[in-house]
């Protein structure tokens, strides 16, 4: 069968005449239900990961979250409050995913050290997002900037853990 070009023709209201669809349409018509496709599927990932639970479904986490699940803060956060980038939505689905893809290969390589640390980069994005939280607290302190919030609060939320 041959391609006639017909299935992409439209009347035109004016002559009657055959319009064709540009493919400059089609093209912007794809990439629309690409990027909605694309924004429904990290929906369903935040969705699907929001949850502790998500987190200890791998069991090297479950020391981790069993001490979070007995503090303060199982009421008011998650592991992603704390753990991603809450700058806004991009730096927090892009911190969750490069965090996924690095667990996902550490687990499936089994090369996950005996006790989990935080590298420099997660410290400060932790240390953000504690001040971020707490700003009222901290805002008449006169804090040292080399120091962190859980050089002192070392057992929060993860009891004595680390």
């Amino acid at each position: 069968m041959k391609y006639s070009g017909a299935e992409h023709e439209k009347t035109d209201t004016q002559g009657g005449k055959p319009k064709k669809t540009s493919r400059k349409t089609l093209v912007i018509g794809l990439l629309a239900v690409l990027c909605l496709t694309a924004v429904i599927g990290v929906q369903g990932v935040h969705a699907l990961t929001k949850d502790p639970s998500y987190c200890v479904s791998c069991h090297v986490m479950e020391p981790v979250y069993g001490t979070w699940s007995h503090s303060s803060h199982r009421e008011i956060v998650g592991c992603n409050d704390c753990h991603t980038d809450q700058t806004n939505y991009a730096t927090k689905t892009y911190t969750k995913i490069t965090s996924g893809v690095q667990h996902l290969y550490h687990n499936t390589f089994s090369d996950v050290p005996d006790s989990i640390r935080m590298n420099e980069k997660n410290n400060e994005m932790v240390q953000n997002n504690c001040l971020k939280c707490h700003q009222d607290v901290v805002r008449n302190i006169s804090m040292d900037p080399s120091r962190q919030c859980f050089d002192c609060h070392r057992y929060t939320p993860h009891s004595n853990y680390r």
